[in-house]
């Protein structure tokens, strides 16, 4: 989906701050980043809804907040779509927080919870075998979803060459919506000047991007 969230290649928003060295900064945010492991081990959502519903903050909020206060928000409006939490039971929460939060033992799911912080992150699946290959030149769909996507806008219509073949991963555009597809992955390189114009820095720079199979099209050797 295009919004505020799609900010590569936006005027305006100056160069990008790297910030600190450190992972987190007040102990809410550790919490939170538990939270959200906690969610995926019990199967309530996947990255790419949590991404989906952070891309759902309203404009002028997620520009004021902080990556963790995100990640919270997105976290809320995913436990009361899947039924957890209800919007009354959420908002009271807020407006009256519980003196102590409520002690409970799970020995299973801290296990599932251990295990998934622990394990490395894999989204390769079987499927159809790759359409492209290596040094293919190919062009950028112009699309634009209502739904979640992983195509930034600032490479929508630009022309570029497989670099990588990655194989066969999950579709985020499908399961941030709950559908696992599996598809083919790539990078795919793209002269500075494609995407940044005449004016940019260094005319022999190349920006590399992963994308999915369906956000490209093989391009012809007229179509310069």
């Amino acid at each position: 989906m295009n919004g505020v969230h799609d900010m590569g290649g936006m005027h305006g928003f100056g160069s990008v701050d790297v910030g600190d060295d450190a992972q987190f900064h007040a102990d809410w945010e550790r919490a939170v980043y538990a939270m959200d492991k906690l969610a995926r081990a019990r199967g309530l959502n996947n990255l790419d809804e949590k991404r989906h519903a952070i891309e759902r903050i309203e404009p002028a909020t997620y520009l004021g907040s902080t990556y963790f206060q995100r990640w919270l928000a997105a976290l809320e409006t995913l436990l009361v779509e899947k039924g957890e939490l209800s919007e009354t039971e959420l908002r009271e929460a807020i407006e009256e927080p519980p003196e102590a939060v409520p002690e409970r033992s799970d020995p299973g799911l801290t296990e599932k919870a251990r295990a998934a912080f622990e394990r490395s992150a894999d989204y390769e699946r079987p499927g159809d075998e790759p359409q492209l290959s290596v040094g293919d030149p190919v062009r950028v769909r112009n699309d634009h979803p209502e739904g979640h996507t992983r195509c930034p806008r600032y490479v929508r219509r630009a022309a570029g060459e497989i670099t990588t073949v990655h194989g066969v991963h999950v579709f985020p555009d499908a399961n941030a919506h709950g559908e696992e597809r599996a598809e083919p992955l790539y990078t795919v390189g793209f002269p500075a000047t494609e995407l940044w114009g005449p004016d940019a820095e260094d005319d022999d720079d190349v920006i590399h991007v992963d994308l999915w199979e369906p956000y490209l099209e093989l391009r012809g050797g007229d179509d310069e």
